[in-house]
């Protein structure tokens, strides 16, 4: 006989033991109710590996590499308002080539030299007013440039031997690139078009035959938001849509075509370069393109971007991060969010309670690494797989509509284990009631006596760092 709920059950007792889930990743919209259930419909601060939960994202304050191997923390860069954009480039400095951090607010650029023992922080304030929000490297004789541009602040020419300089004849920019020796731009123009220079020189931006000039959109894609180079053409992101701008040698030689696709409105910040694929953002997804066509590379991302704001994204280790704020905090951590596609594979990792903007892919000689600014206190940060000093302080899976493989029949759950390398609290949620369990290293195996057709499951973590494997679940059943 087996009570449910205070009544009894006549007949015989069936004990089965089952998989709750395999953790096979993040799908808000999977509907499979198959034994074991695979798809969480929500995650956050963990990551999905070889079917354990694991640890998400971690960042910490950025420690430069030395000539001798050894580590050194980064000074944090003195700034008016406490807020910064945050760069990585290149720089000539006393004819050796240099990887270089760069700080910028207004009216203000900052940079640091890697890999100098105690490096300080060097700040330059010859520009007119405005932060720069684009910038890129450029050789030109012979010397690595940085330029630098953004609204209100027009173009800023940073070189590591001669110093800085606003480039006299160039437009309020707020996207910088550079494609076979020409550097293109968007400007804030009615008509929405594409600036470049002229040809092997970037402080000439003069508009004429010979030189630099301009190319209209026909406007059906709406305003211009970044240009993005790949290959044998450029990107030209919109807002509701792609073009493809090829630019071989002589401007008379350019041509722009539309790129036919179906998008919500593109977020300017989350065009990138992903292998042989355009990777972008809008309210309904993240898509990809090939310079020819359109596709939508996922569905698990829509909810996500669907309130998202100042979305920002950076190709890294084969995985699209992109950087949002959605209104959703997690407990005890900031507003800031982020998820990693995978490209390959199609999973999803979300992150949540991150103390970070701008963050930038430093591709050096001694360093590679993924870094972002802490809104915190202002600290250069890395992501690592280390637990670090910002790292998440709240991790949460939850997964619904679990009926254990009987879903006309009621049923106990009589005992739950699962291996953990840190403690967790797992909550259960049966017929509308909520009952909650401790389980740690030290505790794997907890008697639970929760009973109802069907279920919901979720996991908290508060602990820095977590494994945790799958929960086998032994239910009892009347026959």
């Amino acid at each position: 006989m087996i009570r449910y709920d205070g009544k009894y059950a006549l007949g015989k007792v069936v004990k089965r033991r089952v998989p709750l889930t395999d953790f096979g990743g993040y799908d808000p919209d999977d509907a499979d109710r198959s034994l074991p259930k695979s798809m969480c419909d929500e995650a956050f601060n963990f990551a999905f590996d070889r079917g354990r939960l694991t640890d998400g994202v971690s960042f910490s304050p950025f420690r430069q590499t030395l000539d001798d191997g050894s580590a050194q923390a980064l000074p944090v860069p003195q700034t008016q308002f406490g807020e910064y954009e945050l760069f990585a480039g290149k720089l000539k400095i006393d004819g050796k080539t240099r990887d270089v951090l760069f700080a910028s607010e207004s009216q203000r650029l900052s940079y640091l030299v890697l890999g100098d023992e105690n490096a300080t922080w060097q700040t330059k304030t010859d520009m007119s007013p405005g932060t720069f929000v684009s910038a890129v490297g450029y050789v030109f004789e012979d010397d690595d440039l940085m330029l630098f541009a953004g609204r209100g602040a027009g173009v800023y020419i940073l070189s590591g031997s001669d110093g800085g300089q606003m480039v006299a004849n160039a437009l309020p920019i707020r996207d910088i690139r550079t494609y076979r020796e020409r550097v293109f731009a968007v400007v804030d123009r009615e008509r929405p078009c594409v600036w470049f220079s002229d040809a092997f020189d970037p402080y000439d931006w003069s508009v004429s035959l010979d030189a630099g000039g301009y190319i209209y959109t026909d406007g059906s894609a709406g305003k211009v938001l970044a240009i993005v180079p790949m290959s044998d053409f450029l990107f030209v992101v919109c807002e509701y849509g792609l073009y493809r701008l090829t630019a071989y040698s002589d401007q008379s030689s350019f041509t722009l075509k539309r790129i036919s696709s179906d998008t919500g409105r593109i977020f300017a910040k989350s065009a990138v370069v992903c292998g042989d694929s355009l990777v972008f953002a809008a309210g309904d997804g993240v898509y990809g393109s090939d310079g020819y066509g359109v596709r939508k590379l996922t569905s698990r991302a829509d909810k996500l971007l669907a309130d998202a704001k100042d979305v920002s994204a950076v190709f890294w280790r084969g995985k699209y991060l992109a950087c949002f704020d959605d209104g959703k905090s997690a407990p005890g951590g900031g507003d800031g969010a982020m998820f990693a596609l995978d490209l390959d594979s199609g999973n999803i990792d979300v992150s949540r309670g991150l103390d970070f903007a701008s963050p930038t892919a430093l591709r050096g000689e001694k360093d590679n690494r993924l870094l972002a600014r802490s809104k915190e206190d202002g600290a250069v940060l890395a992501a690592n797989d280390r637990v670090g000093v910002y790292r998440k302080r709240f991790a949460y899976w939850h997964i619904g509509g679990i009926d254990l493989g009987l879903p006309c029949d009621k049923k106990r759950i009589v005992q739950i284990e699962c291996r953990t390398s840190a403690p967790f609290t797992l909550g259960i949620v049966a017929d509308g009631e909520r009952h909650e369990y401790l389980f740690s290293p030290a505790i794997a195996k907890r008697l639970i006596g929760v009973a109802g057709r069907e279920f919901e499951f979720d996991i908290t973590c508060r602990a820095p760092s977590a494994v945790i494997s799958p929960p086998l679940v032994t239910i009892e059943t009347a026959i």
